[in-house]
């Protein structure tokens, strides 16, 4: 038997008795970027991260070659309906790190005998990768210590927004949490600067950029 991969108790397999295979694989990324409208001149972009991966995929699935159509086909049903998150297998290593959730099937039932049993189906799936809450970043003792400590700091000066909206984030990177938005207008004070990021006190920042807001020392 050769296993080709597998995605939760749907296996992929090729065999004397048992062919299953998927057809049409296709993988489809993106990133996330913010449109701040500035006015009198062309929008600015702001990078928030990377975006979901989609698979899609269809499989056909044949009585002649060992498989039970509607049973495989019971298989995604529950899968899909209870909301579970598996790996996509593809030889021996998963295809992407995430797990991922069927978010849309539909199924052709193609050939029916005299007796009602389907003999053949093709299958289509659409998945959505599925990001494990678990992932998120947790307070730590050493964070709070950090955010109290920042509070005895002098401050850099006062930064006044000069676009629709900034993201203030819990980390000096586009890849840290989102924990709101700095509106046009509004002003912070801000303690230091480092490799780009202000950081605002008690664990949050915001991106140094002059596109974005104007700094006002002392």
């Amino acid at each position: 038997m050769a296993k080709i991969g597998s995605f939760g108790d749907v296996i992929f397999e090729v065999s004397q008795k048992k062919t299953l295979t998927f057809n049409d694989l296709e993988m489809k990324s993106s990133a996330k970027w913010d449109e701040h409208s500035i006015h009198r001149n062309k929008a600015k972009l702001e990078f928030d991260g990377p975006g979901l991966i989609d698979l899609s995929y269809s499989l056909l699935l044949r009585a002649e070659l060992g498989i039970n159509p509607m049973k495989e086909i019971a298989k995604l049903d529950r899968m899909k309906n209870k909301g579970e998150a598996h790996l996509f297998i593809l030889g021996q290593k998963p295809i992407a790190p995430n797990k991922f959730v069927i978010t849309d099937s539909s199924a052709g039932l193609k050939n029916i005998d005299q007796k009602g049993n389907v003999l053949s189906a093709e299958v289509t799936l659409s998945l959505k990768e599925y990001v494990d809450s678990k992932s998120q970043v947790k307070k730590t003792t050493t964070n709070t210590q950090k955010k109290a400590a920042t509070g005895n700091k002098k401050s850099l000066g006062t930064i006044t927004i000069t676009v629709k909206s900034v993201h203030i984030r819990n980390g000096p990177s586009v890849n840290n949490k989102v924990l709101g938005y700095a509106m046009n207008g509004q002003k912070l004070t801000v303690y230091e600067e480092k490799n780009g990021w202000y950081s605002l006190g008690g664990g949050k920042y915001i991106t140094a950029s002059n596109l974005y807001s104007a700094l006002k020392k002392g």
